[in-house]
């Protein structure tokens, strides 16, 4: 592994640090939030689960409009650099809002925090694909899960620790942490800017037009509106996100009718795909509400018998195993090359929905294991997060590497957001039915409760990851052969590369 670093462009190690530095910062703040809504501003489990999944979903919703703001008018690294300066506002601002437990500057917070991730979301992956030569595109495979291998340490270090620093720092002081972690990464950016921008876009080389900025002023200053008006109406916000998630989804479709012809057919693979990943994204999303929920009402709160966990940290086991699995999966794919067997990525996506169906049936079975205390061993959750991790790193890292391959750059930022409204549409989806399992407050947890509550809902979801595993194998025929059609029409025209200046 440290050979394959040592082999990574400086631009591609600056990027991969930052991912550490805001995966700890953001999902410090993540894992927090659901006690704290619970706890500090006294909301129920239902109304929690929305928050929490409204926060899930907005950033990638946004992220789709931010990709296309840094495709046509601003730039991939300027995108980044104000929307991590935007992230740190946002953390300040959290701090203060829990430092006097204000519901209404806690919510413009968070509002701030998601619009910054809508805004700079896309952006870092392009950067970090710019980096790699076209003639390493392997290597950017590779980088990407071991990215996203980084940003799951980062993260593992928030979901563990910062649980155990509300003890003796409270909430305020804990979203002070990410503040000062972010605000790293703004320093890194500025100092290394030059570097940065070179692998930026078009548009990165260029200065921008004042009436731009302008625009983009109050644009943003509108979306804040939108995204406050969202976290204060749940209810209605939710139809709205989903309302943006389609219309996103609407103007792909419209470019594949300006693209050219082969990148008709492999833009319409995208499209295939965005059906797949919004249905395993809808497993991500049970992580944060549902999953999330289940542990903090009956996680133990021992590992192995002598590990200390908080049952908020529980999600703490997902970053762990994506980071641990990391190197494993890249020598996996690399030994399975050496052995000529090499299936496509949506190949992949089947066997992870495998791995997911593995993981909600043992989260199932955990519910038939609760002891005198009412309470379920933290290794049941720990091997749920195992399975459901090594899902998580397919479709995280492949799903961006076949997006990126299959639309012309003039749309690599957008596409990388219409990657996060999957997240998006299937994190508020996952939301809304998790809200079936929320309970009242201080209710007490009977076996007959805790089988009627949560059995049959995590069984039925086990199975569900089935059928889906087999309905993506049936679609991976479909996308090989659409592959294979744009890659001949691509030849039969005599060309090396695909004309984007249509798109």
């Amino acid at each position: 592994m440290s050979g394959f670093i040592s082999k990574l462009p400086l631009t591609a190690r600056l990027l991969i640090l930052r991912q550490f530095l805001w995966g700890a910062a953001f999902y410090g703040v993540y894992v927090l939030l659901t006690k704290y809504f619970l706890n500090e501003l006294n909301y129920s489990e239902a109304d929690t689960i929305m928050v929490l999944g409204a926060f899930g979903a907005v950033g990638p919703v946004f992220s789709a409009v931010g990709g296309f703001v840094a495709d046509r008018y601003i730039g991939a690294f300027r995108a980044v650099y104000i929307g991590y300066t935007i992230y740190a506002v946002g953390f300040l601002m959290l701090g203060i809002g829990a430092s006097t437990a204000s519901i209404p500057l806690s919510l413009m917070s968070i509002a701030v925090i998601c619009y910054a991730r809508g805004l700079s979301a896309t952006c870092p992956t392009v950067l970090l694909g710019n980096s790699f030569p076209d003639d390493q595109r392997d290597d950017f495979q590779k980088g990407l899960t071991f990215n996203y291998s980084i940003n799951n340490f980062g993260s593992f270090l928030a979901h563990y620790l910062f649980p155990f620093f509300v003890a003796y720092i409270a909430y305020q002081g804990n979203f002070y942490i990410s503040f000062a972690l972010m605000c790293c990464n703004v320093l890194m950016f500025w100092i290394f800017r030059r570097q940065l921008t070179a692998v930026g876009n078009d548009f990165d080389q260029r200065p921008v037009r004042k009436t731009v900025w302008v625009l983009f002023a109050l644009g943003s200053v509108a979306m804040l509106g939108v995204v406050f008006w969202i976290f204060s109406n749940l209810d209605e916000g939710k139809n709205l996100l989903y309302a943006l998630g389609v219309c996103a989804i609407l103007y792909f479709i419209s470019c594949i009718f300006k693209a050219s012809t082969a990148y008709k057919y492999r833009m319409g693979c995208v499209l295939i795909m965005l059906f797949i990943m919004i249905c395993f994204y809808f497993y991500y999303g049970q992580m944060m509400t549902s999953m999330n929920i289940y542990a903090i009402n009956l996680m133990g709160d021992r590992l192995l018998g002598i590990i200390p966990i908080l049952p908020e940290a529980n999600s703490a086991f997902n970053p762990l195993w994506c980071f641990v699995l990391g190197a494993p999966v890249i020598f996996a794919y690399s030994w399975l090359e050496k052995k000529g067997f090499n299936p496509t990525i949506p190949t992949k996506f089947a066997a992870a929905f495998v791995f997911t169906a593995i993981a909600f049936g043992l989260l199932a079975l955990s519910t038939q294991f609760v002891d005198e205390n009412s309470k379920i061993s933290a290794d049941w959750i720990m091997m749920v997060h195992f399975f459901q991790a090594i899902a998580e790193l397919i479709v995280g890292a492949l799903g961006v590497g076949f997006i990126l391959e299959m639309v012309p750059k003039t749309l690599s930022a957008f596409a990388m957001g219409l990657r996060a409204v999957t997240l998006s549409l299937s994190g508020i989806l996952a939301a809304v039915i998790s809200t079936k399992i929320a309970l009242p407050k201080d209710i007490e947890l009977t076996e007959e409760i805790v089988n009627s509550v949560y059995t049959g809902y995590f069984t039925k979801l086990a199975l569900a990851a089935l059928v889906m595993a087999v309905v993506t194998f049936m679609l991976s025929k479909v996308i090989a052969r659409l592959v294979a059609k744009g890659k001949a029409i691509e030849q039969a025209e005599g060309t090396a590369g695909l004309t984007e200046a249509s798109v």
